[in-house]
């Protein structure tokens, strides 16, 4: 597989931003080459620019949408037609939709601003989620450490990861913080920001430069091992105590919420409101506290626009119809 073309104009009367729009058109067609699935987001932002309107206030007028609501994920391609006509109406940002693509990416961040550090037992001495990543890689008894593959920095100074996942029988959805303090995945469901997109943090530059490896086993075992199930059922606590694990189960699913950054704040939601319907059906938690402490933690999201009250409702209720299935106290 060839490496990513870098895109460049001889026209003498190029500005700074026709070569920009030029690169984006140009990059954009280099990756759906790949087999990359490509979306555009909306100029100087990490937000798709497609479709204009939530699930919730779909009226099936948009092409798109006749026959059922149709987002993102459905709309990335690799049809290098239906590219050239986005990239050329507007100098769009460029989102590549990780499960169609057949991609798990690692997203590693630095700590923000202000930020409570997590345990030490959780992180020993790294201070980044690059740091956690290699400490992981040795825990696990990887003799060659996180394997070379393409790579992207991004503007808060921290590391996308590309890794296929074709070799796997199982596919894997996105993470926020399953592997550590400061490391999120994305896959079914995520997506990501790929150079040369400019928001306004900065600028998405590649790494390394070379065809992505595929995902470790190691990592494979991490994101996909589930907790063993309880030997026995204890009887519920009465829900108005609340123990300190409850307040502590409480208190991470609402973090997890609240952390969850672009391309993974649904699925993050979800994955929460799954815990906390275990504890509703269990009869350790009330429906009540857990969507108050639920719809709290993404109301940051709902005021960014990343998805609507509603939506959230939504995806809320579906989590506690999983969780349902799988009834457990707490202790």
């Amino acid at each position: 597989m060839s490496t990513l073309t870098r895109w460049t104009s001889t026209h003498a009367g190029s500005t700074a931003t026709e070569l920009h729009h030029g690169a984006l058109l140009a990059t954009a067609l280099e990756y759906a080459n790949r087999g990359w699935h490509v979306f555009p987001l909306i100029p100087g932002s990490k937000r798709p620019a497609t479709p204009r309107h939530a699930a919730t206030d779909c009226d099936h007028t948009d092409p798109w949408c006749r026959g059922g609501h149709t987002g993102w994920e459905q709309r990335a391609t690799t049809d290098p037609d239906r590219i050239t006509r986005a990239w050329t109406a507007a100098p769009y940002g460029v989102g590549i939709a990780c499960g169609p693509s057949g991609l798990l990416v690692i997203d590693t961040d630095t700590p923000k601003p202000g930020a409570a550090l997590p345990p030490v037992e959780r992180v020993g001495n790294a201070t980044s989620g690059e740091g956690v990543l290699i400490a992981l890689a040795e825990d696990c008894g990887d003799p060659d450490g996180m394997p070379e593959t393409w790579t992207v920095d991004t503007p808060s100074g921290g590391v996308h990861r590309y890794y296929t996942t074709a070799h796997l029988a199982e596919s894997l959805g996105n993470s926020a913080g399953r592997l550590g303090p400061w490391i999120d995945t994305r896959g079914n469901g995520g997506y990501v920001v790929a150079p040369p997109t400019v928001t306004d943090a900065g600028r998405y530059l590649v790494g390394i430069d070379t065809p992505p490896a595929p995902l470790p086993a190691w990592l494979v075992q991490l994101l996909t091992t589930r907790p063993a199930a309880p030997s026995s059922v204890a009887e519920p606590r009465p829900v108005a105590h609340r123990s300190a694990y409850l307040r502590a189960v409480l208190t991470k699913e609402a973090e997890h919420v609240r952390e969850a950054t672009e391309g993974g704040r649904n699925h993050g939601l979800f994955a929460a409101a799954c815990c906390l319907g275990e504890l509703i059906a269990g009869g350790s938690l009330t429906e009540a506290d857990a969507a108050a402490t639920l719809l709290d933690a993404c109301a940051g999201h709902i005021a960014a626009e990343a998805f609507t009250e509603a939506e959230a409702w939504q995806t809320i209720r579906s989590g506690f119809r999983r969780g349902a299935t799988k009834p457990r106290t707490a202790a």
